[in-house]
């Protein structure tokens, strides 16, 4: 998931290469299409990370849902974003899963890009969380936490420090990775991170002191996440990336009846136990394609994502002043603006 979010892109080729080396070393890739790969079906890159809100396409690919629709879709993992910016803008991949905020941060940066899926939004499942020395977030002032910059975690502590009087310049920032700032707090390096599950879930299973002082839950929407796909490759591949779309929904179908195995499907995916997983699982809303027929133009649209850029903006992680209208695309989801 960024779930991550770089503060610039790499535009110039050599920046781009040098991430593309930083791709073939740390980014782990599903070397072969969907199980099954249907020889004549539509052919797509797909940049994801080991978040559970992104696990449903996992779901699609083990049941053969993609070979359902149609698509030959290629899933390589990244653990940050960095590295998966740079793989959409060298066109190594054409659809991303990311952040709300994340996506227009690619806007912001120039990356010409739509959102044409609400994927999940996260309750409890993005958390500050303490090693029991602070136990509020008005106390958090002068205090190392460990989060990483731009990123979700960014975002929610960001918006937690403003309700409670307080900004990112009163505490003392440790930037890291989401699976690094939970290593961080285990090793007793920083009192207090900022991740996301399922790191929370391990964090707190090896030490039955931590807990979380704030999630995602005190603002339902903030830390959502969408598909996005490269406006470029939209105008000439639009049959494509229905075929995405459409298999979003058998896929949040099965999980929605067969929970405990589709579970099990995500937690071996990103590399987790699952019964260690399932109060992350419920930290998170997944939403359908009739889910999406209604909200990606509705509520998401008109209340949702203005929060977020109004408070990305706020905290200084988006410059804001972007044309919402102009970058969902609710068409593949039977929505309308």
């Amino acid at each position: 998931m960024t779930r991550t979010t770089p503060t610039t892109i790499a535009r110039t080729a050599g920046l781009i290469a040098a991430s593309a080396v930083l791709i073939a070393t740390s980014a782990c890739s599903s070397s072969t299409p969907s199980a099954g790969g249907n020889a004549d079906a539509s052919s797509i890159g797909m940049g994801i990370q080991p978040w559970l809100g992104y696990g449903p396409w996992y779901v699609a690919e083990e049941k053969g849902y993609f070979e359902d629709a149609g698509v030959d879709v290629t899933i390589t993992n990244f653990m940050n974003d960095a590295d998966m910016t740079a793989a959409f803008a060298a066109d190594r991949i054409q659809v991303a899963n990311v952040a709300s905020h994340t996506a227009l941060q690619f806007i912001e940066q120039g990356l010409d890009v739509s959102i044409v899926l609400l994927l999940d939004a996260s309750l409890q499942a993005d958390a500050i969380l303490s090693d029991g020395s602070v136990t509020d977030v008005a106390d958090l002032a002068g205090t190392k936490i460990a989060f990483e910059e731009g990123s979700v975690s960014n975002l929610l502590l960001g918006y937690a420090l403003k309700e409670n009087g307080l900004s990112l310049d009163d505490i003392t920032p440790v930037p890291m990775d989401p699976s690094e700032a939970a290593t961080a707090l285990l090793g007793g390096s920083v009192p207090v991170a900022v991740t996301y599950e399922p790191y929370i879930s391990e964090a707190r299973a090896a030490d039955g002191n931590f807990e979380p002082i704030y999630t995602a839950a005190e603002n339902e929407g903030l830390i959502s996440d969408v598909l996005v796909v490269d406006n470029d490759y939209l105008k000439d591949n639009g049959d494509t990336v229905q075929k995405v779309v459409d298999a979003w929904g058998p896929s949040i179908d099965y999980y929605n009846s067969d929970t405990d195995e589709a579970r099990g499907i995500i937690a071996e995916a990103i590399g987790s136990d699952k019964a260690s997983l399932d109060t992350a699982f419920d930290g998170v809303t997944y939403f359908g394609l009739e889910d999406n027929a209604e909200e990606l133009s509705g509520h998401y649209l008109t209340t949702v994502l203005p929060s977020v850029q109004d408070i990305g903006s706020e905290i200084g992680i988006l410059e804001g002043g972007t044309d919402l209208d102009s970058i969902v695309d609710p068409s593949f989801v039977g929505g309308s603006k």
